[in-house]
């Protein structure tokens, strides 16, 4: 769920998830943008051709940027946005996305970068 000063946008996302190595819990799974505090900068998604924000320093990886989509087989570990959570052909994921991602835009409308925590669901 997307909040903006602690208040609800109304948005919701969806990340991949990847598994584990196997020494790990059994169902463990981890995403690429662990919890913490981080930078957004605006950036251009050059597959979709849009504007977008792009989640800067995340330790060992880059280009994780909020976009379109609705199902974890959309994104390869950006941040998807929609106006709620459904089921696509099975899969659980976000409904409604670009109409989320346009109401993300409109919010970010303007700015160079902005902040962004990352809480995990235990937080």
């Amino acid at each position: 769920m997307l909040l903006a000063d602690g208040v609800p946008m109304g948005l919701v996302t969806v990340e991949r998830s990847y598994p584990v190595e196997e020494s790990e819990p059994l169902g463990a799974q981890f995403v690429k943008i662990p919890a913490g505090r981080y930078r957004c900068r605006r950036t251009l998604f050059a597959r979709g051709a849009y504007e977008t924000y792009e989640v800067a320093d995340v330790p060992g990886h880059s280009r994780l940027l909020f976009h379109r989509g609705n199902t974890e087989q959309d994104s390869e570990g950006c941040i998807l946005i929609g106006q709620r959570f459904g089921w696509l052909l099975g899969s659980p994921g976000v409904a409604m996305s670009s109409l989320g991602f346009g109401e993300f835009m409109k919010w970010a409308a303007g700015r160079e970068s902005f902040g962004l925590e990352v809480k995990s669901c235990a937080s």
